[in-house]
């Protein structure tokens, strides 16, 4: 069996989303015999840790930690940081750089060589962002020529609508290091089927660079152990619907809000949104799309709390009557697969989905069935529907689904180390 490094900025027991398939793939790939070591930051210097992440770490893993979280991500803490932070975040509007992690990349394309060589590993998986840990493929390749190098993207780079460079003239340096860098690799694995379709039209074919879909996946028995820590949350009486994450200008709770404002009211009395997200950007969006339809967080039962840990979310959402999922109106966003989607899977409750069919789409209707995913135009179906849901009271768990546990999703990695 292969001796594999997973390199990603993010890993447990950092909070970000991104950890959680970390984690995940280092299951799988322990599982099938496979030797595994992270390359990630040094997790005695993050300024945030989640002890649920913790907690489900392997025993004896080896982790090598490199520098502290990057200035993108955390405030300046004297003059000289804040010039070097002014600067970084420039970066991308005047030159073709992948992203403001600047520092990690350096860090990487220093260390990551060293560490291949040092423990002798058959393998390297590059994995969830940030983009810029592209760059140090080509040096893992002049040091270990004979290294397997995986890719593995979260979001698309190239290709995606909205996080294209600020002209052409960048985007079309970026399309280029993209392509020359990725040359230099082994395999691509991208999240969705949708995500491949672009990448492959953006690109053709890249010679010698294999491209296949590994979804991200629902770690049902990561779940149970979560469920055992602590005792289940309750939320009191009436219908609780549940939103867990960040909202996006492109991606609003408008059809949400706008489908409870339309039930009769002695149903629309009993329903609760609890919307776990940030107090800035989040909060302010939120608060736009209730003026938008003359509403309040009152006259509509709208509770805004908090993020919570990845524990202690996963318990909520158990504890919810249907969980929220929105992607945006806009066809492009067919792309994109919302990582708290398979959160929303291992908390085993129904969702309520808008957007336009795509990945996350064919998830929602392959779970918890068709009849819970809508367009924007579609509003006044999904009413009906939830005035038939909020009348039955709390619907039926839904049961697990394999080709969404780690062992199905993340098969092409397995494949590709076997």
């Amino acid at each position: 069996m292969s001796r594999i490094a997973i390199a990603s900025y993010f890993a447990p027991p950092h909070p970000a989303v991104a950890s959680h398939r970390v984690l995940r793939m280092t299951g799988v790939l322990q599982a099938a015999g496979h030797e595994v070591q992270w390359v990630t930051l040094d997790p005695d210097k993050l300024p945030k840790q989640d002890p649920t992440l913790q907690a489900l770490m392997p025993e004896g893993l080896k982790v090598h930690g490199s520098g502290e979280t990057n200035l993108v991500d955390r405030h300046a803490r004297n003059l000289f940081e804040k010039v070097v932070r002014t600067v970084v975040f420039a970066l991308p509007h005047k030159l073709p750089v992948f992203d403001r992690h600047v520092e990690w990349s350096l860090r990487l394309r220093r260390e990551l060589p060293k560490v291949c060589r040092r423990e002798q590993l058959d393998a390297v998986l590059i994995c969830c962002g940030p983009h810029g840990q592209l760059t140090a493929v080509p040096h893992v390749r002049r040091a270990c020529p004979d290294i397997q190098i995986l890719v593995d993207y979260r979001d698309l780079l190239s290709g995606n609508t909205w996080r294209q460079a600020p002209s052409e003239r960048l985007r079309k340096g970026v399309r280029r290091r993209e392509r020359k860098l990725l040359a230099k690799a082994d395999a691509l694995f991208l999240n969705t089927s949708d995500a491949r379709d672009r990448f492959v039209e953006t690109f053709g074919e890249i010679d010698g660079l294999d491209v296949q879909v590994a979804r991200n996946a629902a770690d049902y028995d990561a779940a149970h152990r979560v469920f055992g820590m602590e005792l289940p949350v309750t939320l009191g009486p009436g219908f609780h619907i549940g939103f867990f994450g960040t909202i996006f200008p492109k991606r609003r709770l408008l059809p949400v809000l706008q489908s409870v404002a339309k039930l009769p009211p002695e149903l629309r009395a009993q329903v609760h949104l609890h919307v776990y997200c940030d107090a800035e950007n989040s909060a302010g969006l939120l608060a736009e799309d209730l003026a938008a339809i003359g509403e309040s967080s009152d006259s509509l039962n709208v509770h805004r709390h908090d993020f919570l840990g990845w524990g202690d979310a996963l318990r909520t959402m158990r504890a919810m009557d249907v969980l929220a999922l929105v992607n945006s109106a806009d066809q492009e966003d067919q792309i994109f697969v919302p990582g708290k989607v398979f959160d929303y899977l291992m908390a085993q409750r129904p969702v309520w989905f808008f957007g336009e069919p795509g990945d996350a789409w064919r998830i929602v209707a392959e779970t918890s069935g068709k009849d819970w995913c809508f367009s924007y135009r579609q509003v006044d179906d999904a009413v009906a529907r939830m005035r038939e849901v909020v009348a039955g009271g709390r619907p039926a768990d839904v049961a697990p689904v394999e080709a969404f546990s780690p062992k199905a999703a993340f098969a092409p990695i397995l494949a590709r180390l076997g």
